[in-house]
């Protein structure tokens, strides 16, 4: 398969509830366009209590943290999954597996600094789960988890709080980063305009560089794309889970790069905390940036 250009198309307009606790309190806004070759992802949590439109769905899970103990330098993390009506657990044959796994937890501290995608083992007792998880900080955490069931063939998100050791939120990093170097690769973001501006489209651009210098032509799929952008806003409630628009890779030995592009329409004012996640050579990276919306 030929090296190729990522394209993603993204439209932030991303709220959530600000309740807190081991409940579900967020919907999602889940939207879809398809073209001959290329397809769109997008995945929102919204307020609860805001505006809804027809792509928006009612809350149906809750998810509540079952226990947390510690394995090593690691937490030992279970979950419980239920139905907010009867309280019925949700087994993994309740859900639609969406880019190959049926439950994607999305994990960051308060600071927007630590991010983690988990995918959690099903146990033997209906509903429950069970993940490892290396916490680098001492810090208030969060769980958003990305679930598709059945019954309802609709996304949602569900969130519970993971870790309240602090009684005080800490300082979130507000710098606009547009380039991260990790494990040697150079990660440069771009827009076409000098500023992003709420409800003013724009071209964005990721490109990789290697060492040297080199275009990184041999991204390696992750959960079937070539890349998963996700992004967290500053009022802490508010997530964002974009999949590539483009070709995506149908067997392992597919490859993409060197540039991801996509369209951005922010239609809130804020600073986003943004990661790019991708696979180069067997290892997954998590790529920062810092973006401020006008």
């Amino acid at each position: 398969m030929k090296n190729h250009m990522i394209l993603l198309s993204v439209t932030l307009l991303l709220t959530a509830s600000a309740n807190v606790g081991y409940a579900h309190t967020d919907t999602t806004d889940h939207s879809h366009s398809t073209t001959e070759k290329h397809s769109e992802h997008q995945h929102t949590a919204k307020d609860s209590h805001g505006d809804h439109h027809a792509a928006v769905s009612e809350p149906t899970i809750k998810l509540s943290v079952h226990k947390i103990e510690d394995k090593g330098d690691k937490k030992r993390v279970q979950i419980k999954l239920e139905k907010i009506k009867d309280d019925k657990s949700i087994s993994l044959d309740k859900l639609k597996e969406v880019h190959t796994q049926k439950v994607h937890l999305l994990i960051i501290d308060d600071t927007l600094g630590d991010y983690s995608h988990i995918h959690p083992k099903a146990l033997k007792e209906p509903g429950l789960y069970e993940f490892e998880w290396d916490a680098k900080k001492q810090a208030n955490y969060r769980i958003w988890a990305d679930l598709h069931p059945l019954d309802t063939d609709a996304q949602e998100y569900v969130i519970a709080d993971l870790v309240t050791g602090k009684e005080a939120k800490s300082e979130i990093n507000k710098a606009v980063v547009l380039e991260s170097t990790m494990d040697g690769y150079t990660f440069k973001l771009s827009f076409d305009s000098e500023s992003l501006v709420i409800g003013k489209p724009a071209l964005g651009k990721i490109t990789i560089t290697d060492k040297d210098g080199n275009p990184v032509k041999d991204l390696e799929p992750v959960m079937g794309a070539f890349a998963h952008i996700v992004g967290f806003f500053d009022d802490r409630q508010t997530v964002v889970h974009i999949h590539p628009m483009g070709e995506e890779p149908s067997k392992p030995t597919d490859r993409g790069g060197p540039e991801l592009q996509f369209h951005i329409v922010a239609e809130k004012a804020g600073f986003i905390k943004l990661f790019a996640q991708v696979s180069i050579k067997g290892k997954e990276l998590f790529v920062p940036f810092g973006i401020v919306v006008k």
